[in-house]
């Protein structure tokens, strides 16, 4: 979610946190926040439509860091758009305001490195993904490394036998935070189990 005073009350107006119709974003002025593969595709997809491109519409995508969590197939083919022109990048950057006039947004102040960026905009999507809150399993005494557990990759126990973590939460060299992977964490982890 957006963490801006009054910006929920606009959701699924002109705040989106997915797509349901794409074509009701035709001829408009979209921004797109977050580095993750869900905010690539969507720029990629939106900017290099013919038919997005033949309705006037535009897309900005806005991303707090200067790397990026998605493919690396999809940054490179972001980077490559906002080199010729098609979408406007923007990284190391976060909203700081927004501008109504009355329910419709008009325009999204970006903070970026002490200065103020002003963007018109019609339409906000963003694709945050998920945060890990550990919660009371931060306290088990298992071994964790910034918000992530520690786990042996022939079964993924923790340090603690009887516990086994999988899918995003779980750390070992090597590891990649697909789906495809989780699905084969769960099938190990259930046999050593």
């Amino acid at each position: 979610k957006m963490r801006i005073d009054n910006i929920e009350k606009y959701k699924d107006n002109w705040l989106h946190y997915r797509v349901k119709e794409k074509q009701n974003f035709f001829g408009k002025k979209l921004v797109i926040f977050g580095g993750g593969d869900s905010a690539l595709d969507w720029a990629i997809d939106f900017a290099s439509s013919s038919e997005f491109q033949n309705s006037g519409g535009t897309v900005t995508l806005v991303h707090r860091s200067d790397t990026f969590k998605g493919s690396e197939h999809s940054v490179n083919k972001v980077k490559k758009l906002a080199a010729s022109n098609q979408l406007q990048l923007i990284n190391n950057a976060k909203l700081s305001n927004f501008n109504c006039k009355g329910d419709s947004l008009v325009a999204l102040s970006i903070s970026k490195e002490d200065k103020e960026i002003k963007i018109a905009a019609d339409h906000l999507l963003v694709f945050f993904g998920l945060s890990p809150k550990l919660g009371p399993i931060a306290n088990w005494g298992l071994d964790i490394t910034r918000k992530t557990i520690n786990v042996n990759p022939e079964n993924f126990q923790t340090n603690q036998e009887g516990i086994y973590a999988i899918g995003d939460i779980a750390n070992y060299p090597g590891k990649k935070k697909l789906i495809l992977s989780g699905f084969h964490e769960a099938a190990l982890a259930a046999f050593a189990a």
